[in-house]
């Protein structure tokens, strides 16, 4: 319920993305590679995938109900699904059904708009027409799970899909390169620029197309001074966007780092976000974080309780064959033993 993601333009104009999965309830997580012509009969509405993916994936069972949560397809797009409470708005099976369009659940957005669509213009052309998201509930926590998702193409360009209409979706452009959960996106830059206002010299007209640049070295700011610093997704948001305003370009060596690093300043430690219910109170952690080179179509992970970066490359789809293939990237913390060397060249030693 806590999950952020954020996108970086390297200095040679490549663009990567990366994500935490903040929740507070135990799934199964795997890798995947889901080919092309692939029968995914186990969705809500059967379909066949006119996209090839690469991602994470996640369920009670991966083997009978998988679902991405986040994604690479072969056309370079690529993105992922945050949890988006109050502001969905579902409707029925039937009401999708009379309106000419397929029913999805809404845990299933991402996974039908990856498999589905070669570009943002796509997504934004069909997807009203093609899907509306139904309140029937699925294996995933007795419900249509409340979802919004985000997505990055090859050129840096992002957009955010939201159902936060009945039976059809919102589309934004992404000008900032920042996702959290709701409120809704629109919400949460406007947000931004009324922090931005308060902490540097700049104002705004408040319209959702105008740019929002980096802070740049010699911008007078006070920083995140003020910055709310708990784990609701509209603080996470603010954190996450003044984070990325004042880093630093780095090289595409660099880049996918300095998304960790940027996303730890919202990673949710165990027991830091509470939920209280009617029996006892459970917390939220972040439970894994991905990061993609997108150009390169490369997938990065660790979790929680290991830090050690996992590597899927995506390779040739001719050897993906025509079932899922799954990649465990979850396995106990290995320690790395420091090395005995009294002696080193000039800078070999330094940070």
């Amino acid at each position: 319920m806590a999950c952020t993601g954020i996108e970086l333009i390297s200095k040679q104009g490549n663009p990567y993305w990366g994500r935490t999965q903040d929740f507070e309830q135990h799934f199964e997580y795997s890798g995947v590679k889901i080919p092309k012509g692939y029968n995914f009969s186990s969705m809500s509405s059967p379909f066949i995938t006119q996209q090839a993916v690469m991602g994470i994936v996640w369920a009670k069972d991966l083997h009978k109900s998988p679902v991405l949560l986040d994604g690479i397809n072969e056309s370079g797009i690529c993105g992922g699904s945050f949890y988006f409470d109050h502001f969905y708005r579902y409707v029925s099976t039937k009401e999708v059904e009379d309106s000419g369009k397929t029913p999805i659940r809404g845990e299933e957005i991402c996974s039908w708009i990856l498999t589905h669509y070669g570009s943002l213009d796509e997504i934004k052309e069909k997807l009203n027409q093609d899907v509306g998201v139904t309140n029937e509930a699925g294996p995933m926590m007795g419900m249509s799970v409340p979802q919004h998702c985000v997505f990055v193409d090859e050129t840096g360009r992002s957009i955010v899909v939201e159902p936060s209409v009945p039976n059809g979706f919102k589309i934004y452009e992404n000008r900032l390169g920042v996702f959290t959960n709701a409120p809704t996106f629109d919400w949460q830059i406007n947000n931004v620029k009324l922090w931005l206002e308060r902490t540097t010299g700049r104002s705004y007209d408040y319209k959702m197309n105008e740019e929002i640049a980096p802070i740049a070295m010699d911008e007078a700011t006070s920083g995140m001074v003020g910055i709310p610093a708990d784990y609701k997704p509209e603080s996470r948001f603010l954190r996450a966007a003044f984070a990325k305003l004042l880093s630093p370009t780095v090289s595409d060596k660099e880049a996918l780092n300095q998304i960790f690093q940027l996303i730890t300043t919202v990673n949710t430690p165990k027991g830091s976000l509470r939920i209280g219910g009617d029996k006892k109170t459970i917390y939220a952690w972040t439970q894994y974080t991905s990061g993609y080179d997108i150009r390169h179509k490369k997938l990065f992970a660790f979790t929680y309780d290991n830090r050690n970066l996992r590597e899927l490359d995506w390779g040739d789809t001719a050897d993906w064959g025509n079932q899922l293939s799954f990649f465990s990237f979850i396995a106990p913390q290995k320690t790395v033993p420091f090395i005995a060397k009294n002696s080193w060249k000039e800078g070999e030693n330094t940070l």
